[in-house]
């Protein structure tokens, strides 16, 4: 494996360093065998924001977590992976895998109070599908038989989703689908209340309501959503908390010394070094868990955009990069990776179409490009300095430093334009606007076709709001990624993704680096969690030891009016940066 030279070490620390200190504060209480209780408020918090909360409209990891606690649907997985009923009693599907029959529960009810019916499903279904409704995820549902034809607004009901009882409800599809339940078990068409309305509505998306065992009392963008338990909830003896504070928008190091203070209860978005301290410190190691990686990331090309409309520029850039090294900047987090489709979906095999690293072969693309290079006196490459927009402060804005020395190797330059959340996923939607920046996608369910079809097709590209920010279109892979969804055999589907991967290798239009997963922590008193192997922090079955967490009320800090169960005095710690300013936190 290459080594990362000293000077990138030093940079990467000066990076990650700020806010960080070396020591670690104990775990707060001790682990207690006790059974599940009801009662307190868990807190927790995301480092980005949570634009929106309505099921057809937004589309992110951190809004599925709170999608998952505020929504109930027709299916989920469960623990082990497999698709069942949440919503659906029962679940019959015809021998041609045409048509797909839910027997809803009874007595199921919405944070209004109002029953849910098969006619309430039915409306969510074409409020989340109607023309006027922006939702992303629309296409996985295009094979619902006349969705064309409702989609466009030509019809005002959608014929395939029919109601066959007050709680049963029928979905034919135009041909048989393979994928079309798996699709099921994202929020898009999760049942919502009548105040909803027909059509997508700013107002709704931040008063959401929906079935599911919380409802949203406050919703402040930016700072926290308020979650409290749903006492109609259709599972009596859940769900255990009161409710659920997730504070938004707070950078990893502030996370860490909240999480320490018991300020904050469970917390996964840490750094590299404070990763490392909890995961090797004496009283935490073996407390946390890894979530799987279903994560693939990398750089996105715009082939809409100079210089990445020409081919070998692409092909270049995914030669210079050097997974290996890139993988060294969170050892344990990074796993290197050079194909889109990650290895817990389809495993990485020696005949598996992937990039590689080769900087010869990088040199020559960019003389086929017309952009030569010469390494040994620095002369040529592509004349003009490339933007590249990243995260600020995240995983992303690190790889992209090293990105820059990579790629000055073969004559492309990079400027590095740092952002926040909302710009960052308003600048890379939006046509012709970013040549170049930091890409990353989450698996929407566990089907290779979740990756492909919302970044790399052609139909999901959009003047504004677009998830391909690399605007590619091939018309063989949208034709591959279109056949695989008609193949029932996994084995067989599969053989289509491969191909579609083989495009995705030649033309380039991401340079895949890294798979990335998290490391979860919680404290003592913090109970009934494990990582979902297919949903992002799923933390509606958590329970407190009420008991526990008083135990260690001795006098620590309270945090900008988040109660500690330390108690609370109000000396922040001092933090790298407050000592560099001057001042305390």
């Amino acid at each position: 494996m290459p080594t990362v030279p000293a000077r990138f070490i030093a940079l990467m620390l000066g990076v990650l360093g700020v806010g960080c200190r070396t020591e670690v504060k104990p775990p707060i209480g001790e682990d207690r065998s006790v059974p599940p209780q009801r009662g307190g408020i868990l807190r927790t918090a995301f480092y980005t924001d949570v634009r929106g909360l309505d099921p057809a409209t937004a589309y992110s990891t951190t809004a599925a977590a709170i999608q998952g606690l505020v929504f109930d649907r027709l299916v989920k997985y469960d623990r082990k992976g497999r698709i069942v009923g949440e919503l659906a009693k029962s679940i019959d599907t015809t021998p041609d895998g045409k048509k797909h029959v839910f027997t809803l529960r009874r007595g199921v009810r919405f944070h209004d109070g109002e029953l849910l019916t098969a006619t309430d499903v039915k409306r969510s279904i074409e409020r989340a599908l109607h023309t006027k409704t922006p939702c992303p995820g629309a296409s996985y549902y295009d094979r619902i038989s006349g969705f064309k034809e409702f989609h466009s607004g030509k019809t005002k009901n959608l014929s395939g989703v029919s109601v066959e009882g007050p709680h049963t409800l029928s979905i034919a599809l135009s041909e048989p689908d393979a994928t079309f339940l798996h699709a099921l078990t994202m929020f898009f068409l999760a049942p919502v209340c009548k105040s909803a309305g027909s059509v997508f509505s700013r107002n709704f998306s931040v008063k959401p309501c929906g079935s599911g065992p919380f409802r949203v009392t406050h919703y402040e963008n930016g700072q926290i959503i308020k979650l409290r338990r749903h006492d109609g909830y259709w599972q009596k003896d859940r769900p255990y908390l009161d409710g659920i504070d997730w504070y938004l928008t707070m950078q990893s190091f502030t996370q860490r010394f909240k999480f320490e203070d018991g300020a904050l209860d469970y917390m996964r978005d840490f750094n590299d070094v404070d990763s490392l301290l909890f995961r090797t410190h004496p009283k935490w190691k073996g407390r946390g868990e890894w979530e799987s990686a279903m994560t693939t990331a990398g750089a996105f090309m715009n082939t809409e955009m100079p210089p990445f409309d020409n081919r070998h520029v692409r092909r270049a850039v995914a030669f210079a990069l050097n997974r290996d090294q890139i993988a060294m900047i969170r050892r344990g987090h990074v796993e290197p990776h050079y194909k889109i489709v990650p290895n817990a979906i389809i495993p990485d095999a020696e005949d598996y179409p992937k990039q590689r690293h080769d900087l010869q072969q990088a040199l020559k693309e960019m003389r086929l490009a017309g952009y030569p290079y010469d390494p040994n006196t620095g002369k040529g490459g592509y004349p003009k300095e490339i933007p590249y927009i990243a995260l600020l402060e995240s995983m992303g804005q690190q790889a992209a430093v090293l990105y820059q020395q990579q790629l000055k190797k073969i004559g492309i330059r990079l400027r590095l334009q740092l952002v926040g959340w909302p710009t960052f996923l308003a600048k890379t939607g939006r046509r012709r606007t970013t040549p170049m920046g930091t890409a990353g996608w989450h698996a929407d369910f566990a089907e290779a076709g979740a990756f492909f079809e919302p970044i790399l097709t052609s139909r999901s590209i959009m003047d504004d709001g677009a998830q391909n920010a690399s605007f590619f279109s091939n018309k063989r892979l949208d034709q591959l990624i279109s056949d695989a969804r008609r193949i029932v055999d996994p084995d067989a589907r599969n053989k289509l993704y491969r191909q579609a991967e083989a495009i995705v290798r030649d033309e380039a239009p991401w340079a895949t680096t890294y798979s990335y997963r998290y490391y979860e922590l919680w404290q003592p008193y913090v109970h009934g969690y494990k990582p979902h192997p297919v949903a992002s922090q799923d933390v509606r079955g958590m329970w407190l030891d009420a008991g526990g967490r008083k135990q260690a009320a001795a006098g620590m800090p309270c945090w900008q009016g988040i109660p500690s169960p330390r108690g609370c005095s109000h000396a922040g710690p001092r933090t790298t940066l407050a000592m560099v300013l001057g001042v305390r936190r």
